[in-house]
C-alpha cells in the first residue's frame, strides 16, 4: 500500500453536496488502503451511540446497526479520540464480521463528530503507522465537511426562509384557514423529511387535542378520537407553551398518541405550540421513521411555521367576530329604521291629533246630548287620549338609549375597529392607516360601545367608496377641550347635493343599505355632546371628523 498524503479529489461543486463529499473521501481511502467496505458513522447526542450516515461496501444488515461507545474498534475510536486498528478474528465488527478494521475520529475540537471506518475480509491486513495515515485523513476530511455542512445549512436555512415567506404570502393572499393549516402542516413534513406531520388544535372547554390536518397518517391515525390533554405529553406542549422533542421513542410509551405514531413506524418526533397572545390553540407535531435529533434552527423553524398556523386561526376568529358585528350592526339598523319611521309616522298623526281634540272640545260645547250620546261622546274622548298616549310611548321608545358615559381613550376605540376590520379592507385592496400623537394618551367622555358603532359605520361606508381599493387613515387628536376622531378615506367622494342630504334617513347611494347609517352616527355623536363634520369632494376622497368632549375626570 502507498504511503504519504492521500488525494481525496474534492473539487468545489462537492460542497453543496455533504453525502457526495463523504462518499469521495471514503473511495479515496478505499483506493490506497485497498479495501472493499468503507463507511462513515455519525455521533447521536440524544441516544449517546453511533450509525452509519454513508457506506460503501456493506450489507443492509450492517447499515442498519447502531454501535455504542466503546463497542468494537468504531466504538473505541470513538470514546478515545484516538485511530486505531484491529483483526476482528470470529468477532463482529462494525462493517462485517471476521478479517480487519481500522477506523480514525472525526472532532470539533474535544468533540465528537462522528468516524470514519474501514474494512476488508482480509486477517491481520493494517499496518504499523496506517492509522495515522487514516487520522491524517479524517482531519483532512472534517475540514471540507465542515464547509459542505455549512453549505448545506445556508441551503436549508434559504429553503426555510423560502417556505415561511410562501406561508406568510398565503396568509395575505386571503386565502381559507383550512388551506393555510394544510400548507403549513405540508411544508413542515417537507422540510424535515418527516414521514408524519400533525396539526391538532386544542379545546379548552373540554381539555381536549382534536387532530385538525394529517399528512402521511393511515386511516388509523386519521380516525383516533379526540385526546385528553391530561394523559398524553402533547398536553404539556399546549399548557407550557414550549416545544417537545424525543429523538427515540421507548418501546413503552404510555402515552395514546406516542403509542399511536409508534404503530405508524415513527421514531423520532418534534411537536411545538401554536401560540397567540390569549394562550395556545393547538400545537404542529412532525414525525420520522428513523432516530434523529431535531437541531435548534428546525425547532426555530417549525415554531415560525406553527406562529404563521396561529395567525391563520387568529383571522379566522377576528373574521367570524367581525361578521357577528357586521349582523349585529345591520340589525341595529333595522331596528333603528323602524324606530326613526315609527317615530315619524308618530309625529305626523299626533298633530293632527292634537288639532282634532282641540276642536272636539270647541264642538261639544253647549251641546244637549241624551244619556247614550253623552256616553258616546265621553268614549270618544277618551279614545283620543289612549291614541295620544300610544304616540307618546312610541316616540319614547324611539328615542336612542342615553350613553353610558366613562373614560375612553380613543386610540383604543380606533385600533379596535381596525382589528375588526382588516383582512375585509385587506380583501378589498384598502390601506389601512393609523395616525396617534406618540406622548400623548388621547381621553374621550363617552360611551366605548357606541363610540365603536359610530367609527365602525363610517368605515365600511368608506370601504364602499373605494370599490377599486385605496388608503383609509384613522386618527385621533386633542383640540383645546375637545377629542376630535377622524376617518378620512382616498374614494370617489361627494357632490355637494348629496353632501347637504347625507344625514337625512332612509337615504342610500348603495343596494341594500338602509339609509340610516350616517344618521345614526349623527344621533351617537349629538348624545355625547358633539358635533360631527364631514369634507368632501367628487374624486378626491372623504373626511370625517367626529368631534367629541374631552375626558375631564367625572362622569357628568
Amino acid at each position: 500500500m502507498k504511503k504519504g498524503k492521500i488525494p481525496l479529489g474534492i473539487e468545489p461543486i462537492d460542497l453543496a453536496n455533504p453525502r457526495r463529499l463523504v462518499r469521495k473521501v471514503l473511495q479515496s481511502a478505499q483506493r490506497h488502503f485497498r479495501v472493499e467496505r468503507a463507511a462513515l458513522y455519525l455521533f447521536n447526542p440524544n441516544s449517546g451511540d453511533l450509525e452509519i450516515d454513508v457506506g460503501i461496501g456493506i450489507g443492509a444488515k450492517w447499515k442498519g446497526k447502531r454501535v455504542a461507545l466503546g463497542q468494537g474498534v468504531v466504538g473505541w475510536v470513538a470514546s478515545r479520540g484516538e485511530a486505531a486498528r484491529a483483526d476482528l478474528y470470529k468477532s463482529a465488527g462494525g462493517l462485517g464480521r471476521e478479517g480487519s478494521e481500522m477506523a480514525a475520529p472525526i472532532q470539533e475540537g474535544e468533540s465528537l463528530l462522528g468516524v470514519i471506518a474501514l474494512g476488508t475480509k482480509k486477517k491481520k491486513y493494517f499496518e504499523v503507522g496506517q492509522e495515522q495515515e487514516l487520522a491524517r485523513l479524517a482531519w483532512e476530511a472534517r475540514g471540507w465537511l465542515g464547509l459542505a455542512w455549512k453549505v448545506a445549512g445556508t441551503q436549508e436555512e434559504g429553503e426555510r426562509s423560502a417556505a415561511l415567506a410562501g406561508v406568510g404570502a398565503a396568509i395575505g393572499a386571503e386565502e381559507t384557514s383550512a388551506a393555510i393549516l394544510e400548507r403549513v402542516t405540508r411544508e413542515a413534513a417537507r422540510l424535515c423529511g418527516a414521514n408524519l406531520a400533525s396539526l391538532f388544535l386544542y379545546d379548552a372547554k373540554n381539555d381536549t387535542l382534536r387532530l385538525e390536518v394529517c399528512e402521511g397518517g393511515s386511516k388509523r391515525y386519521l380516525k383516533q378520537p379526540p385526546l385528553d390533554s391530561a394523559e398524553t405529553g402533547l398536553g404539556y406542549v399546549v399548557r407550557r407553551q414550549k416545544p417537545w422533542a424525543v429523538s427515540q421513542i421507548p418501546k413503552s410509551a404510555q402515552d395514546p398518541h406516542t403509542e399511536l405514531m409508534r404503530g405508524e413506524g415513527i421514531l423520532s418526533f418534534l411537536a411545538v405550540p401554536l401560540v397567540e397572545k390569549e394562550g395556545a390553540l393547538g400545537l404542529l407535531c412532525v414525525g420520522t421513521k428513523r432516530v434523529r435529533r431535531f437541531s435548534d434552527a428546525e425547532t426555530r423553524l417549525f415554531q415560525g411555521l406553527a406562529g404563521l398556523a396561529a395567525a391563520a386561526l387568529q383571522r379566522t376568529k377576528l373574521a367570524v367576530r367581525l361578521g357577528q358585528t357586521e349582523e349585529e350592526l345591520r340589525h341595529r339598523e333595522r331596528l333603528s329604521s323602524l324606530g326613526m319611521l315609527a317615530a315619524e309616522v308618530a309625529h305626523e298623526v299626533r298633530n293632527p291629533l292634537a288639532v282634532i281634540r282641540m276642536l272636539w272640545h270647541t264642538a261639544i260645547r253647549g251641546l244637549q246630548p241624551n244619556l247614550e250620546q253623552g256616553r258616546d261622546l265621553q268614549l270618544i274622548e277618551t279614545k283620543l287620549g289612549q291614541m295620544n298616549g300610544i304616540l307618546d310611548r312610541v316616540l319614547n321608545l324611539a328615542r336612542s338609549a342615553d350613553p353610558q358615559m366613562g373614560e375612553v381613550y380613543a386610540k383604543e376605540v380606533m385600533e379596535e375597529v381596525a382589528l375588526l376590520v382588516r383582512i375585509k379592507l385587506s380583501a378589498a385592496k384598502i390601506v389601512l392607516r393609523l395616525h396617534f400623537p406618540q406622548k400623548e394618551a388621547i381621553r374621550i367622555r363617552g360611551d366605548r360601545s357606541q363610540l365603536e358603532q359610530a367609527v365602525l359605520n363610517l368605515v365600511l361606508n368608506a370601504q364602499e367608496a373605494m370599490g377599486g381599493g385605496g388608503v383609509l387613515t384613522l386618527g385621533a387628536i386633542k383640540r383645546k377641550d375637545e377629542i376630535v376622531l377622524e376617518v378620512e378615506d382616498s374614494g370617489k367622494g361627494m357632490k355637494k347635493d348629496v353632501a347637504d342630504r347625507l344625514f337625512e334617513p332612509f337615504l342610500s347611494g348603495r343596494p341594500g343599505g338602509t339609509g340610516l347609517g350616517m344618521a345614526l352616527v349623527r344621533r351617537t355623536v349629538e348624545a355625547h355632546g358633539g358635533t360631527l363634520r364631514i369634507q368632501t369632494k367628487p374624486s378626491k376622497g372623504t373626511r370625517v371628523e367626529m368631534w367629541l368632549p374631552a375626558w375631564s375626570g367625572t362622569k357628568a
